[in-house]
């Protein structure tokens, strides 16, 4: 080996030298300093099972003690619904007041148009004593006038001025019906009674008041416990000799009341079952 080539060796090994000692002390450093890749970070435990203790937990601190909680109450019997409920509309020791309008319907000859007034007492719900007065004016139709006309017949009617009768009635039926988004109360009456009529030959000598009798049903439809609608069909049987006629009949006059009821006192004691 020759001079400059030893030269040239030495020269080079403390080149290679540092280099080498830099890389290991590289590589070492990056090792240490690198940072943990997130597949190798803690996972944090799942919600699941940390949201259970949670919510245990408060459960145990928000829930009352047991004396705290209002005691249990059967409400069956109150919220049941009877089949049979109490009535609403009581009468039984009420007085009713009744002015009406009255019109006959069987006579296609001379019809009764008129007013009546009616009072009457309850004994119970179910029974009631009445008494009505009644004024009548007869109004001849256009059959009467073309029968005397055309075929000159005579006809031989009674004419009635005013009658005074006494009833008793029943009332087996009782309901509620719906009506404009109300409820009305209504029950449904018979009747039947006694009285006297007085006719145009009531003041004639030897006559008099004719007795009478009276057969009838109605209904009556409550808007307030002071207030109601009624309606009746009532026949109204007597004996009476007309004008011109030589033997007495029976006359029928059948009307249709209609009129407003008001009782006394106002209120119904059968509120109290709403």
């Amino acid at each position: 080996m020759n001079r400059h080539t030893l030269l040239l060796a030495l020269c080079l090994v403390p080149a290679l030298a540092p280099a080498q000692s830099q890389e290991g002390m590289g590589l070492d450093l990056t090792e240490e300093t690198q940072p943990k890749s997130s597949d190798e970070s803690p996972t944090p435990p799942p919600a699941e099972d940390a949201t259970p203790a949670v919510a245990s937990k408060s459960v145990e601190e928000e829930a009352p003690p047991p004396e705290a909680l209002p005691p249990l109450t059967d409400i069956t019997q109150e919220d049941r619904v009877k089949s049979f409920q109490r009535k609403v509309y009581r009468k039984k020791g009420r007085f009713e007041l009744t002015p009406a309008i009255t019109v006959s319907v069987n006579d296609p000859f001379y019809s009764k148009v008129g007013a009546s007034l009616r009072g009457a007492y309850y004994l119970a719900d179910t029974l009631a004593i009445s008494a009505r007065g009644s004024w009548m004016q007869v109004v001849p139709s256009d059959d009467v006038r073309t029968a005397k006309r055309t075929f000159n017949s005579k006809i031989y009617n009674s004419v009635p001025n005013w009658s005074a009768m006494g009833d008793v009635e029943w009332s087996p039926l009782y309901g509620k019906v719906a009506f404009l988004n109300s409820i009305l109360h209504f029950d449904g009456y018979l009747l039947a009674g006694a009285g006297v009529v007085n006719t145009e030959t009531s003041s004639l000598p030897g006559r008099g008041l004719n007795p009478a009798a009276d057969l009838g049903l109605g209904m009556r439809f409550v808007a307030k416990d002071f207030v109601a609608v009624n309606v009746a069909l009532i026949n109204t049987s007597y004996v009476d000799q007309p004008l011109g006629s030589a033997k007495g009949a029976v006359q029928n006059v059948m009307t249709l009341n209609a009129g407003i009821s008001l009782f006394l006192p106002f209120r119904s004691t059968g509120r109290d079952a709403e």
